[in-house]
């Protein structure tokens, strides 16, 4: 083994010697080019990946979580935002384990903490004001998890009474809800109702009481559904404006290509609540058109030969009777009541506010991604049937132009978009160009042993035949004689007679 390396070496070093100058320049660059590309590669591959732990932490809990950091011995660095904690991807889920079981990060100041607090030093009012301080975290936590609330914090007021014969009777407790909405979404007039609730049920108060507030200084009531319906407009037109512009982009863009094809779009909505109450009254029988009996009276009064008295100081109600001939009367009278049973169908129809009254839409197109540059009008037509059977909108509303785009910004979007696999594509090639140089090497010093064996093998060839020649030299003749071969020889073969002196000198 090390005479196979020495060898090496030696091969090395002769076809280093051999090399002119230019060359071994270009193989210094080449191997200095090399060593870097492997070295970002191993960097880029050893790397320590690191993933979110926590966010939007407070600066309390991000002291606590950092020092149980450094004494677990776990590397740890901050976001970009200064408020999450960042640690090696694939210890993640077990530093959290880890952190969970010493009670890390902290939910809030909890009932079991306030019972820890209390002492028999403690006064009753110190203890008062910790459950306080529990109930309010608590209610801070749970409110948090409703959809559409980034966090929450609950104050609570409670009045104490004092006994004094002048103090007034108002000694209501009150609370209040400070709430930061989750990406700025709006909160329906059920949540804030529901919240109100839970507030007051938990420490038995009126909802009234509880005032509720938005991160944006807004009094949130259940009572003003249409100020609400009206604050939340421009959320639903934005929403609606921006779906339709994705889809007919992204459906164009099939055609002309995504970055040479913009879509603006406007929504008219009505926001409207409407109420429609409808009563109808059907039988209950099909093709019935009396319905059920419910209750029946049959009335029948007959009397002949004489007269019907009435009530005293009136007239006397002589209808439905007949007079005979011969003097003598007959009365007859007969009465039927009926009631009959209908269905009664009530329906109330309700009219949710959002609807789309109308919509425009305009459509620019980039020139350079039609043919011969130009928007003829029957390819104006295809693209508004296009848009019309994409979105069923009313053709009228479609306008569609051609004009020449700005693709610097286009062309930034798409370096930026394409530099997350940049690194990628760079290590593929650096590894590509690392096997290919070594495939370069192995394969120029394979090709230079074979040189060489072949060299060895002509130089011992020569050898023996220099040796034979001289073999044959006839040193019995004459000095002059054999001084004349020799000179014959040399100036014959020169660079033999050289290798051979060199042979021999070298043993």
């Amino acid at each position: 083994m090390q005479e196979s390396i020495h060898k090496l070496k030696l091969q090395i070093t002769e076809y280093w010697k051999e090399m002119d100058k230019k060359k071994k320049i270009k193989l210094a660059f080449i191997s200095l080019f090399v060593i870097f590309a492997v070295t970002a590669l191993i960097l880029m591959l050893t790397r320590t990946k690191y993933e979110v732990l926590y966010g939007d932490l407070g600066l309390k809990d991000m002291g606590q979580i950092t020092t149980k950091l450094d004494e677990m011995g776990v590397s740890w660095k901050t976001g970009e935002d200064q408020k999450s904690i960042l640690v090696p991807a694939e210890n993640k889920n077990r530093i959290k384990i880890e952190l969970a079981t010493y009670g890390l990060p902290k939910e809030g100041y909890t009932y079991m903490d306030a019972f820890n607090d209390s002492s028999w030093t403690m006064t009753d009012y110190d203890k008062k004001q910790r459950m306080k301080k529990a109930s309010e975290s608590e209610l801070a936590s749970t409110i948090s998890e409703i959809d559409g609330i980034h966090s929450a914090e609950v104050f609570i007021d409670e009045k104490e009474a004092t006994n004094f014969i002048l103090d007034n009777d108002d000694n209501k407790t009150t609370a209040s809800v400070f709430i930061v909405k989750g990406d700025n979404r709006s909160l329906s007039s059920e949540k804030v109702k529901a919240i109100k609730h839970l507030v007051a049920s938990s420490i038995n108060m009126d909802p009234e009481d509880v005032k509720v507030v938005d991160n944006e200084g807004r009094l949130l009531g259940e009572e003003d559904e249409e100020n609400i319906f009206s604050q939340d407009q421009f959320e639903v037109k934005h929403g609606i404006e921006s779906k339709i512009n994705e889809s007919i982009k992204k459906f164009l863009g099939n055609v002309v290509g995504f970055n040479n094809v913009d879509v603006m779009s406007s929504v008219k909505i009505n926001m409207d609540m409407e109420k429609t109450t409808i009563t109808e009254f059907a039988t209950p029988i099909e093709g019935n058109e009396e319905g059920l009996i419910r209750s029946l009276e049959e009335v029948e009064e007959h009397m002949a030969g004489g007269a019907v008295g009435g009530a005293a100081g009136t007239d006397t109600n002589v209808e439905d009777y007949t007079t005979i001939d011969d003097g003598s009367s007959r009365y007859d009278k007969v009465s039927r009541i009926i009631n009959n049973e209908l269905n009664e169908i009530n329906k109330e129809i309700s009219k949710a506010p959002g609807q789309v009254e109308s919509v425009t839409v305009a459509v620019l197109v980039n020139k350079n991604a039609l043919v011969d540059g130009e928007m003829t009008p029957e390819m104006e037509k295809e693209f508004t049937d296009l848009i019309y059977a994409a979105t069923g909108l009313d053709t009228k509303q479609v306008q569609v132009k051609a004009a020449s785009f700005n693709n610097n910004q286009a062309t930034d979007n798409n370096i930026i978009q394409d530099g997350n696999n940049n690194w990628l594509y760079i290590g593929l090639s650096i590894l590509a160009l690392i096997i290919l140089i070594i495939g370069i090497i192995l394969y120029r010093r394979k090709k230079s042993r074979e040189t060489a064996e072949a060299e060895l093998e002509r130089m011992l060839g020569e050898k023996s035949a220099i040796e034979l020649e001289v073999a044959d030299l006839d040193f019995e003749a004459e000095e002059s004689k054999m001084k004349a071969q020799i000179d014959r020889f040399i100036e014959k073969k020169p660079d033999s007679v050289a290798q051979l002196l060199r042979n021999w000198l070298n043993e």
